[in-house]
């Protein structure tokens, strides 16, 4: 019997068929769009960004249409006086899609992955081979759905945003006085980082990072900045999508901003933990005005480099996002973030909670040699199956690694924000996860709360390019670095002598 149970359950587990949700159309034949409202509270910026979209099926064909038309419908001229813009009609056609679907490196199939013959067998059955698609798709030399660049955020987003809702903050104070701000939409209220389509996406450089833009409600002018920093009154949300065929929405309750955290030293931190109040932590760290200005430094190749930060309960969840500087266009892009949550020191009201990110101590390769390499996508406009000048092609990292500077941003969250972000198994309308309500008291999809952050900017020092005077003149190395007058770096480096290396180097972090 129990064989009988074993060889059942292999038989299921092994039959699998992808399955065409327009199969289960019944049951979302009757679905209605909703709003999905994201008010935050930006008290770092001073300011607010509040994103109204619609909610949509993902099989909405008149939203995935499967064509590049970032540009819309226009005729050829005026689709190639577009940077970068390509233009999809055949000849003699007046007006067609205008996008950025590139018929050489984008034609990849429905499936979204590149046919790879390894060893050019034709036969695509050797280990590492991806057969190209079924359904024709690859190389037909037109944009299909799930393509790279076909349906993308541009695209999209437009026809997502809720453009027409009277949106206001109200701010209550402690002696119960109101103020009001109003909200206008802004087709470019807000953006965020996103890598383009360069067939390995593990390390791309900053040419391959895009800022997409989106629309937003954000304050008008009348709005003085200090409205958006008063950690002390409460705050409330209201929106009128009457015109548009929705409801008024608007908070349950108020809100009250969240505090950023404070980064301090090691040295720090006997003092801090005592800490009952903000203030107190802002006076007991060494290191609490340190701005893009005032760096901290870590050795390259140093272990155990940290950021140190602390807060007051009950705030104890954080998002950590990682920033990089390009030199080149001065500015900072993406880099990575994940959520995370701090130790409760003593577990109980107004003690502190801590803590520590681990920095890595190494340059990123973000920049690539600005020539096409072998392997490297390109356009084959002459169809020759080789690069030739003039080209376009996607540039990948060099191997040279070249960035050294980055930030850290922290961000605590408001208690409406938190459940909404942090409760993801529950839905968005959940009563547990959302604080909006329409008139009928019915809870709306999203949240209204604040996201506070607060930055610390680095650096890494290459220690070992140093001799040894420059190691020793703290001006220079920033006193991370230290001279070894006789060392092995055996089976690190086969290297033994004297070298600059970061305080604290050990031997046995060596693989």
């Amino acid at each position: 019997m129990k064989r009988l149970y074993i060889l059942s359950l292999i038989i299921l587990l092994s039959c699998r068929k992808e399955l065409d949700i327009s199969e289960f159309s019944f049951n979302y034949s009757g679905y209605e769009s909703e709003l999905r409202i994201e008010a935050l509270i930006l008290p770092h910026d001073s300011t607010a960004l509040v994103r109204i979209d619609k909610s949509f099926l993902i099989n909405d064909v008149q939203l995935y249409d499967c064509r590049d038309n970032d540009y819309g419908s226009i005729p050829k001229d005026s689709c190639e006086s577009i940077e970068d813009a390509i233009w999809h009609g055949d000849e003699g056609e007046l007006n067609a899609d205008c996008g950025d679907w590139d018929p050489f490196i984008h034609d990849i199939g429905s499936d979204a992955v590149a046919a790879t013959d390894n060893n050019s067998d034709g036969d695509y059955k050797d280990f590492g081979d991806v057969p190209p698609d079924e359904d024709g798709t690859e190389n037909n030399g037109v944009p299909d759905c799930n393509e790279p660049n076909v349906d993308g955020y541009s695209e999209i987003l437009p026809s997502v945003h809720n453009k027409s809702c009277e949106v206001s903050i109200i701010k209550k104070d402690q002696n119960g006085f109101e103020e009001q701000c109003v909200l206008e939409f802004n087709d470019n209220g807000g953006h965020f980082f996103n890598e383009i389509y360069t067939e390995d996406q593990s390390s791309p450089i900053f040419d391959n990072i895009a800022i997409i833009n989106y629309g937003a409600y954000v304050p008008t002018s009348d709005c003085d900045k200090e409205f958006w920093v008063d950690y002390s009154s409460k705050y409330f949300f209201i929106a009128d999508c009457a015109s548009s065929g929705f409801s008024i929405i608007q908070s349950k309750g108020p809100i009250k901003l969240s505090r950023p955290v404070v980064f301090f030293l090691p040295e720090d931190s006997l003092d801090i933990i005592e800490c009952t109040d903000y203030d107190c932590l802002l006076s007991q760290s060494s290191i609490s005005d340190y701005s893009s200005d005032s760096l901290l430094y870590f050795g390259r190749y140093s272990f155990g480099s940290n950021l140190n930060y602390a807060s007051i309960l009950p705030t104890l969840a954080y998002q950590a996002v990682q920033y990089m500087y390009n030199s080149e266009d001065d500015e900072y892009v993406y880099y990575h973030g994940h959520p995370t949550v701090g130790t409760d020191m003593f577990n109980i009201v107004d003690s502190v909670s801590v803590m520590i990110e681990a920095v890595v101590s190494e340059f990123y390769d973000g920049q690539g040699n600005g020539i096409w390499d072998d392997e490297e996508l390109y356009s084959d406009v002459n169809q020759n199956n080789q690069w030739d000048e003039g080209e376009y092609f996607i540039d990948s990292a060099d191997d040279f690694p070249d960035v050294d500077t980055y930030y850290y941003e922290i961000f605590t969250f408001s208690d409406s924000y938190e459940k909404y972000y942090f409760n993801d198994q529950l839905f968005l309308d959940d009563v547990a996860r959302t604080n909006l309500r329409d008139l009928n008291n019915s809870p709306v999809l999203g949240s209204f709360g604040s996201m506070t952050s607060e930055k610390i900017y680095f650096q890494i020092i290459d220690c070992t390019i140093h001799d040894q005077l420059d190691c020793e003149n703290s001006v220079i190395t920033k006193s991370v670095c230290e001279w070894q007058s006789n060392i092995s770096l055996i089976p690190c480096v086969d290297y033994e002598g004297p070298i600059c290396l970061p305080k604290g180097f050990s031997i046995e972090y060596c693989d």
